[in-house]
């Protein structure tokens, strides 16, 4: 028996999965379970989680797969440093040396085998395993395009019979992804992960400044496909911290040239918001111009008309719609429901699964973290502070609180769903959600000043019956991850104004019973009252992590203001004082 533990660590959101004899049992991230959002460290208590769940003790493991091969593309490493070597500290050396440790301290945490086994695996080839062997082709194209990893910010590999040949690279410093950051900053937007700020609010504007951006940050040489000016950029230069801790230290990526070239912008207050969303929406317009001639490049090789897509930047759902709407390029296209650095760990236990046999992998659900039963809900309900503060039904029958849940919700309620196994990745998928009625046009605005508090540009996503896409959206792509936009169509958008953006666009999630079987349900049984079988769906949480245990979710509905919360058979009401 091979009992593989995948694990990323000091990238962002840091995670691990356990795979036994090819099979994927578990996958969590290590966020849900220190609250610390995007966390960068050891996953320790991922890595505890994942054996709980499969019922596994640590000297039953065989296998450890890193997502990082800190020795790999030695030659472009070595040449950039010998070009930008000065005597300061080296964050990125003491990066290294942190990967590298991760052996010694398993053996200080863990009971682990003597015989067991370490891999490393080069982080774009994890990115690419993590789409290629769920995706279920036998011969597809791969890509991958992220910050960086392991030396490199895009990779495009030939994948065929189990195997995956990486063909071309682009190597740091040259990176849309870092660009993309360093334009979220600029605006900014200082965390880590809000790119997806800016997609929202480029929605808002007009790509005045795309000719601007592209000509002056970008070089262009025949025989590269990305060449950063790296006059405006800082983190190529010794001394620049990125990631480089458990708390995601990031330096600013730009420097003041950029400040310069855009200085009679930056000092118009009175125009400065307009400026924004015309600036971020020529962001997203430099970037889908580099990305769509990548696409071009892949295409050109003629070598198959599948391609599987991964790295971060595949969480660019307003890019993604150029592959998934557009039958010209590529007949089949999958995007898996963790593309970012926290779906490597998976990648990289299935190469390590793929060397001892070939990978029979079919399963495509996110679902892979704990559940709870209703025996421990009812303990919890049953403590303190929670039993003063709430009252609650139980629904023995399925139907009826599917019934009772959909009715609550077409009365306007705002509603907390927690279901089943917690969904792994960054969007939240149906079983950590809060779910809302769409056809409000107020209720974006009542949710986010009731519960996100968050920026009221960025758009709440639609989740779909799949047997109703084709009627509601203009685009034939199966979306269970929220991996693309869509547009609304057009005798629809008055329709579920909640969830249709300012340009008409929604990232849709489609479902059915057999992917995520209640929510399906659900969505049926609004269907009967208000004939919509669409919901507003989001993640369930409050800037914060999405919660993953039953006290979480408490918690968040009794410092917000909630209506109900459902949990698996509880409806749960909020008792305000």
């Amino acid at each position: 028996m091979k009992i593989i533990i995948g694990i990323n660590a000091y990238h962002a959101d840091s995670s691990a999965c356990i795979i036994i004899d090819g099979e994927l049992i578990a996958a969590v991230e290590e966020e849900r379970l220190n609250r610390q959002k995007h966390y960068s460290g050891y996953p320790l208590k991922s890595i505890e989680e994942c054996l709980k769940i499969a019922n596994i003790k640590s000297t039953q493991i065989t296998d450890f797969a890193f997502n990082t091969k800190p020795l790999s593309n030695l030659l472009p490493k070595t040449i950039h440093f010998i070009k930008n070597f000065e005597l300061k500290k080296n964050y990125s050396t003491e990066r290294y040396f942190k990967k590298i440790s991760i052996e010694k301290l398993l053996y200080e945490k863990f009971e682990l085998s003597k015989n067991i086994k370490f891999h490393f695996i080069e982080h774009h080839l994890a990115h690419i395993a993590s789409a290629y062997y769920p995706s279920g082709f036998n011969k597809c194209i791969g890509l991958s395009i992220d910050g960086s990893g392991d030396f490199v910010t895009c990779a495009i590999a030939k994948c065929y019979n189990n195997k995956i040949k990486i063909i071309e690279k682009i190597n740091f410093p040259h990176s849309l992804g870092i660009f993309y950051h360093g334009m979220t900053q600029f605006l900014g937007y200082k965390n880590y992960g809000d790119e997806y700020k800016i997609m929202g609010l480029a929605a808002y504007g007009k790509p005045k400044y795309f000719q601007k951006i592209k000509d002056n940050l970008f070089k262009f040489q025949s025989d590269k496909l990305i060449e950063l000016n790296l006059e405006f950029f800082n983190h190529h230069k010794p001394g620049y911290k990125y990631i480089t801790g458990d708390d995601l230290k990031i330096d600013q990526i730009c420097n003041e040239k950029l400040d310069d070239l855009f200085f009679n912008e930056l000092n118009n207050k009175n125009n400065y918001d307009e400026f924004s969303k015309d600036f971020a929406s020529s962001v997203q317009k430099v970037y889908e111009f580099f990305f769509n001639k990548i696409i071009a490049k892949i295409v050109s090789k003629k070598f198959s008309n599948n391609l599987v897509f991964s790295g971060g930047c595949a969480l660019n759902s307003s890019a993604n719609r150029y592959l998934t709407n557009n039958k010209d390029n590529f007949q089949n296209v999958y995007i898996n429901y963790a593309p970012g650095d926290n779906g490597g760990a998976i990648g990289a236990a299935l190469v390590v699964t793929n060397k001892y046999k070939k990978n029979t992998l079919t399963s495509k659900s996110p679902y892979l973290g704990p559940k709870f039963t209703n025996d421990e809900i009812k303990i919890i309900l049953e403590n303190n502070p929670y039993k003063n503060n709430i009252s609650y039904e139980f629904y023995e029958d399925p139907k009826k609180l599917f019934e009772k849940s959909a009715k609550i919700i077409s009365e306007g309620n705002i509603v907390g769903w927690f279901q089943d196994k917690m969904e792994f990745g960054p969007r939240a998928l149906g079983n950590r959600s809060i779910l809302a009625d769409p056809r409000n046009p107020g209720m974006k605005d009542i949710i986010n000043k009731r519960i996100k508090r968050r920026e009221s540009f960025r758009p709440f996503a639609p989740v779909i019956l799949k047997s109703f896409q084709d009627k509601w959206f203009e685009s034939e792509f199966v979306n269970p991850y929220m991996s693309s936009l869509s547009l609304v169509k057009e005798n629809k958008q008055k329709l579920i104004p909640a969830v249709t953006h300012v340009d008409g666009s929604a990232r849709l999630q489609t479902v059915d019973k057999e992917t995520n079987f209640k929510l399906a349900n659900l969505i049926e049984e609004f269907y009967k009252i208000t004939n919509v079988p669409v919901l507003l769906n989001t993640s369930f949480n409050e800037n914060e992590p999405i919660v993953m245990k039953p006290n979480e979710a408490l918690d968040c509905i009794l410092r917000n203001d909630f209506d109900f919360l459902i949990m698996e058979k509880f409806l749960i009401k909020k008792n305000f004082k």
